[in-house]
């Protein structure tokens, strides 16, 4: 990941099922090692009927902290029902 100038933000971008059916944003909670990570948006999709997108922003604070962690667990839950857990590899360009 190059997170770019300053200026720049870096987003995640997952999709699922489920998901619209959510109470309201912030029953949306997502965690990347262990650490939090923004929900921006988590809805429908638009283009595929039944298939909903979440948003996450990946803040220059959490890429740091996860900087050369290699695979950690990335963990979605909405309403408190848990989402199956998923490994993602984290390595930040030089």
């Amino acid at each position: 990941v190059d997170p770019g100038a300053a200026t720049d933000q870096v987003f995640l971008i997952l999709f699922a099922t489920g998901v619209r059916r959510r109470p309201e944003l912030t029953s949306v909670r997502a965690r990347i090692g262990g650490l939090d990570v923004d929900v921006l948006f988590a809805g429908a999709q638009g283009g595929l009927a039944g298939l909903d997108q979440l948003n996450l922003r990946l803040s220059r604070d959490l890429m740091a902290q996860l900087a050369g962690r290699g695979d950690v667990e990335l963990l979605v839950s909405v309403a408190g029902q848990p989402a199956n857990a998923v490994r993602i590899s984290v390595a930040l360009a030089p």
